[in-house]
């Protein structure tokens, strides 16, 4: 019998994003941000990050990563732009309730200190009916599930769509998980003009 997977949802994971040389300069940069912080809660910098060194380099690689994304799924963009990027230090027992990123067509974020005692990110099944009725499983996989969880680790990246809801457990480690987040929205031309469908931005 013919398998066909249709209306999908992608999320794309590359480890090793960065040369390991890379890490401790946006790292400390990070750092000295969070010591001119002005609160104590879940903490994070200005929306512009991708602006400040060393992270002006970072954000090229983002951009190519991104194209390289609309390559894989067939779409076309004239120019992809990041709108936001920011970097966040999650303390023990602080967490990201379940969000989606508005006025965006991909979001990502990327793991500058973290291991495997540090919550990962959860992401849910956006189709509303999916968990209607859910047969025993025999074995849990990708495919058959309405909750996934992907682990947060050095020198990770994970990118996908703005509109997915996700979200962070309670990071119940003692250190501190810090981790940069990003925005990309689509410039120029989108939709088909033939499609009646389009539009400029």
């Amino acid at each position: 019998m013919d398998h066909q997977k249709v209306f999908s949802t992608n999320i794309f994971i590359e480890d090793n994003f960065l040369q390991p040389q890379r890490l401790p300069g946006m790292q400390e940069e990070i750092e000295r941000l969070y010591g001119l912080r002005e609160y104590d809660g879940t903490w994070q910098t200005g929306p512009n990050l991708e602006k400040n060194e060393p992270f002006k380099w970072f954000a090229k690689d983002i951009g190519k990563a991104a194209f390289n994304i609309m390559d894989k799924l067939n779409y076309k963009a004239d120019q992809l732009e990041i709108t936001d990027m920011w970097g966040t230090v999650l303390k023990e027992n602080e967490t990201h309730p379940p969000h989606t990123h508005s006025n965006n067509f991909l979001s990502g974020v990327f793991y500058l200190d973290a291991d495997d005692t540090m919550p990962g990110i959860i992401f849910q099944d956006p189709r509303p009916a999916a968990d209607v009725f859910v047969p025993r499983k025999k074995t849990k996989t990708n495919e058959n599930s309405n909750l996934l969880s992907y682990a947060s680790k050095n020198n990770r990246l994970i990118i996908f769509p703005s509109w997915l809801l996700h979200w962070v457990p309670i990071n119940k480690s003692k250190r501190d998980r810090i981790s940069i987040s990003f925005n990309i929205q689509v410039k120029g031309q989108v939709g088909e003009h033939h499609e009646y469908q389009s539009g400029q931005f």
